[in-house]
C-alpha cells in the first residue's frame, strides 16, 4: 500500500518530537523487559508470586 510505505517513510525520516527531545536532553529509552521466565522466576527465591 502506497499510503503506508510513504508513512513509513515519513517516521523513518523524521522521528517524533518526544525522541528528539529526549536526545537532546540526554535520556535514554528504557531497556525492553525480558521474556525470559527464568530469569523472572529467579527474582522469587521461594517460588510465590504473589
Amino acid at each position: 500500500m502506497p499510503f503506508l510505505e510513504d508513512l513509513h517513510r515519513a517516521w523513518a525520516d523524521c522521528p517524533p518530537l518526544r525522541k528528539m527531545v529526549a536526545a537532546l536532553l540526554g535520556l535514554k529509552p528504557r531497556a525492553k523487559a525480558s521474556r525470559d521466565y527464568r530469569e523472572l522466576l529467579a527474582m522469587f527465591p521461594n517460588g510465590t508470586i504473589r
